[in-house]
């Protein structure tokens, strides 16, 4: 039986949300596209940039939106915290792109191309559980995703570590300190994806 509202929720929310979800996957398709045509880095930095602008956007109208709202379909604190950590998510993704032009690199290495895959893939799942979060009755298919993006984490994690470990080893401190700030960025894009997931959850559970 459906349940009967007195107050109709206001379902803005979840369009918000996928417009957020649908800029980070802009984002990051758009880092990727950067590292393989790095001759046309600087053009790539923009893009990225007026992406980020647009994400700031949407969220600063999910605050706002969620501060006058009298009923929302999730928890206000779960709004505000999955959309702060889609901010995130773009806000590093841009960091990467910002430190991989004013560090001007003059290449970039196959390990970074490569985590930058791993987080394209993430966010791509992540914007697939976003989609769900207008039918909480997917519970199943919901964890499955969160998972999935646990997973790619780590793989992101392994793919990190073995790229500093190839740093050191060239013995050159400064590349070793230019990369790692490159690669931390992405990093912790790739760590937002999983604090995002693990929201998601905890919205799925509260709503069993």
């Amino acid at each position: 039986m459906a349940r009967f509202r007195l107050i109709p929720r206001d379902e803005r929310f979840f369009d918000f949300f996928e417009k957020a979800t649908a800029i980070g996957v802009d984002t990051v398709d758009t880092l990727h596209q950067m590292l393989l045509d790095f001759g046309q880095a600087e053009m790539y930095r923009k893009r990225i940039a007026e992406l980020e602008h647009d994400g700031d956007d949407v969220i600063h109208q999910t605050m706002d939106t969620v501060n006058r709202t009298f009923v929302t379909p999730i928890d206000a604190e779960d709004i505000r915290a999955i959309a702060s950590r889609l901010d995130n998510i773009i806000d590093y993704t841009q960091g990467a792109a910002e430190r991989l032009v004013l560090y001007q690199v003059k290449s970039p290495l196959p390990e970074c191309i490569e985590l930058v895959a791993v987080l394209q893939r993430t966010i791509r799942t992540a914007d697939k559980a976003v989609h769900m979060l207008r039918d909480l009755s997917r519970r199943t298919e919901i964890t499955t995703l969160c998972i999935e993006i646990n997973s790619l984490e780590n793989a992101g994690d392994k793919v990190y570590r073995e790229a500093l470990g190839y740093l050191f080893r060239q013995g050159d401190p400064m590349e070793l300190m230019r990369w790692k700030e490159i690669f931390e960025e992405v990093e912790q894009a790739l760590d937002e994806c999983e604090d995002l997931a693990d929201l998601i959850e905890t919205v799925v559970v509260k709503h069993a």
